[in-house]
């Protein structure tokens, strides 16, 4: 199975997804050159694979291309980010 990130710009969102399904999420705001992630998700079914890690890494990167600050007001992601 592969597992692709993809990130919904207009929906501030970033999903997780196998073989076509949708296995977990991540939502964030930005505001004031500030990305807040604010919501991680995984499928009960899904977790321990990473998943949410690697939603977590895209969004970082995505705000460093963009040139904002990254906090996370969601404790999974907090937690991620605080390990770097």
């Amino acid at each position: 199975m592969s597992l692709e990130i993809r990130h919904d710009r207009c929906a501030a969102r970033f999903t997780a997804e196998k073989d076509g399904a949708e296995v977990g999420e991540l939502t964030y705001v930005i505001d004031d050159g500030t990305m807040n992630i604010n919501h991680t998700f995984v499928n009960p079914d899904q977790r321990g694979q990473g998943i949410a890690t690697k939603m977590t890494d895209a969004a970082e990167a995505f705000a460093r291309a963009e040139g904002l600050k990254v906090i996370a007001t969601c404790s999974y992601a907090a937690a991620k980010i605080a390990e770097k």
